[in-house]
């Protein structure tokens, strides 16, 4: 970016967008840059249906590709500071430690895929020479047998094959992380909130100069940068890029004795099967799978498409399904058998798989081909900027994340701007509807779980909580 826009619009209020407004304010050279965050916030920004605000998420180093656990290292050296203006402070960020597991495979994988085994093994390769270089290796330790992870969370259970435990990394309560990221935006003073849905990019030649609501009105800016989430599909023609996933989340109630038990146990997560929980607070315990996800088809009207010498014309992409698209807070009948197998396999306490869920969420993911993030200048359209496609895993690094993603924008994103970059996609069907047949992507970078290619509709027709037939 060689000229500093006189007017930056933001499309999106959650982790990517605030954490984007923020970065800018704190930079100089956009001193005298319109700062505009719009999005369909309901009353409430962030908006309580986006991914990154939840009651908790999984803060660590953990990963199979060195960048992104050198990236979640220097996040956390901020997640460490507990003063009570500070991101880690007044309990929003808690080091209990992690248990990573995994299975043994039944054979190899198919060419080009990789295994949650593999992933588990390269992650704990990753974070001990973290240790090492840090000064603590006794912080990781390798749990090399069923046996040995049963004797180290405390349960007879079949948590996992071969696994490791890493006491450096933990969880952060993500919905009070992003009140206070947002209120550190909002003290600013620079930064303008638009509560409105965004129908449409507006574009003039081979420009996208803004964004036309729902309502009409057209927000104009010299840069539109769309950091959406889950839902950018339905603004941009990403097909086979990103896509959005839909992934289970269910709380049951605790004792204040199971709470005391638990509140100090580390997160447990499992590889193979994406099987993870988080320890609770306030006597609600949250399992989760960080699976291949549900897919919701949906025709997209308004999508802008690659460039200005293609039609601007409906297609089909998956989209999410929340309450703001007067959806339920349920799962599907399928997803219920993999959380209780979880609570029933991977916790000290018996009989929790027996317990009514107290709440229950599909979290919404923008996923890629290979989990690494598009953050990128758009290559068909002047004046657009895109930051999305984090596949589940942005939250971790909220301290540093808009300094990061301004660095691209500007230019500087080093190895992490290298693998962001917009990249070229053989249209291969993946993430298009063919005969009325949706096939989604899938990110194989061997940490998913669950079945490939659910139809969520297809899932919950199945028994639970029906889908509205208008969202059919």
């Amino acid at each position: 970016m060689d000229k500093t826009p006189d007017s930056i619009l933001i499309v999106g209020s959650g982790l990517f967008g605030l954490c984007t407004a923020w970065a800018l304010t704190e930079r100089p050279r956009f001193d005298k840059t319109t700062i505009t965050v719009v999005d369909n916030a309901r009353g409430q920004f962030p908006p309580t249906d986006a991914a990154s605000v939840d009651t908790s998420r999984i803060i660590r180093t953990d990963y199979s590709d060195p960048d992104y656990s050198v990236f979640g290292a220097e996040a956390q050296t901020h997640w460490r500071k507990q003063g009570d203006h500070e991101v880690g402070g007044e309990g929003r960020y808690s080091e209990v430690g992690i248990v990573i597991t995994a299975a043994t495979p039944d054979g190899p994988p198919k060419v080009g895929t990789k295994t949650g085994m593999h992933y588990a093994r390269t992650s704990w390769e990753n974070v001990s020479d973290i240790a090492r270089t840090s000064g603590t290796p006794g912080k990781v330790v390798e749990l090399p047998s069923r046996k040995a992870i049963q004797e180290y969370l405390g349960t007879d259970g079949n948590a996992g094959d071969w696994g490791y435990a890493n006491m450096m990394s933990g969880w952060a309560d993500n919905g009070a992380g992003m009140r206070w990221l947002y209120e550190k935006v909002e003290k600013t003073g620079r930064v303008n909130f638009v509560d409105a849905e965004v129908g449409e990019l507006v574009t003039k030649g081979k420009r996208v100069t803004g964004a036309k609501l729902k309502s009409g009105r057209v927000l104009e800016a010299g840069l539109v940068f769309v950091a959406a989430g889950a839902w950018t599909g339905g603004l941009i023609d990403l097909r086979g890029r990103c896509e959005a996933t839909g992934h289970t989340l269910g709380y049951i109630g605790l004792t204040q004795e199971e709470q005391d038990k638990l509140e100090k146990h580390p997160v447990v997560l499992n590889f193979t099967t994406g099987l993870f929980f988080i320890p609770p607070r306030d006597r609600l315990l949250k399992v989760a799978r960080h699976g291949f996800g549900y897919l919701n088809p949906k025709v997209v009207r308004r999508a802008l498409p690659l460039s200005p010498e293609h039609e601007r014309k409906p297609i089909v992409a998956s989209l999410p399904w929340t309450l703001r698209d007067d959806g339920v807070e349920a799962f599907a009948p399928e997803a219920e058998v993999d959380l209780r197998w979880a609570l029933k396999n991977m916790l000290p306490i018996r009989g929790l798989e027996k317990r009514p869920w107290k709440k229950q969420r599909i979290c919404w993911y923008s996923d890629t081909r290979d989990a690494d993030w598009l953050v990128d200048w758009h290559p068909g359209w002047e004046g657009l900027f895109i930051a999305t496609g984090d596949s589940g895993h942005g939250f971790k690094f909220l301290p540093i994340l808009g300094d990061k993603l301004v660095d691209v924008l500007e230019g500087k994103g080093g190895n992490l701007g290298e693998k962001w970059r917009w990249k070229h996609v053989d249209d291969d069907g993946l993430g298009r509807e063919t005969g009325g047949v949706f096939k989604g992507l899938i990110t194989e970078d061997g940490s998913r779980g669950g079945a490939l290619g659910m139809i969520l509709a297809d899932e919950f027709s199945k028994g639970g909580v029906a889908l509205p037939t208008s969202k059919l």
